[in-house]
């Protein structure tokens, strides 16, 4: 906001950052808050429209690519697969499907390891699939060759 010369940039930026918190309707009124600062505060349209474009497009690689990475990396869950996650949530169950997406991804995993067939579903929703699957299956066959001859 500050290279787009609006005003108060470090407010914008506070709003944006609070709002984000709040999935949809955060980065929305984020949008039309600036988007009616940049209408008032600018005398042409473009510059109007690049504030509302910029904003838009960091907001969407941020919700689309950036936190879905991160939050993957951090739980050991799969980018691709927190991205799912989110999407088929959002999709059927609107905002509350997003908010549970990603616990119920963790939850599910938890299970997974505590589960004596849980390696091919632990394997699936971590990030590196096929290394993990056969590591996990080769301590779990030789668990089991050791239990035998004990």
């Amino acid at each position: 906001m500050m290279a787009l010369g609006m005003p108060n940039p470090v407010l914008w930026g506070a709003l944006a950052g609070v709002l984000n918190f709040i999935p949809y309707v955060g980065s929305a009124t984020t949008l039309v808050v600036l988007v009616i600062v940049a209408f008032v505060s600018f005398d042409g349209v473009g510059r109007v429209l690049a504030v509302g474009a910029t904003y838009l497009g960091l907001a969407t690689i941020e919700g689309q690519i950036v936190q879905p990475l991160l939050v993957g990396h951090r739980l050991d869950l799969s980018p691709i697969i927190v991205f799912l996650a989110l999407w088929c949530g959002g999709w059927f169950w609107g905002i509350a499907g997003i908010v549970l997406a990603v616990p119920s991804l963790v939850a599910l995993k938890v299970v997974a390891e505590h589960s004596k067939h849980g390696t091919p579903l632990l394997a699936f929703l971590s990030p590196s699939v096929g290394k993990r699957f056969h590591r996990l299956r080769v301590n779990a066959d030789r668990s089991a060759r050791i239990k035998k001859t004990l």
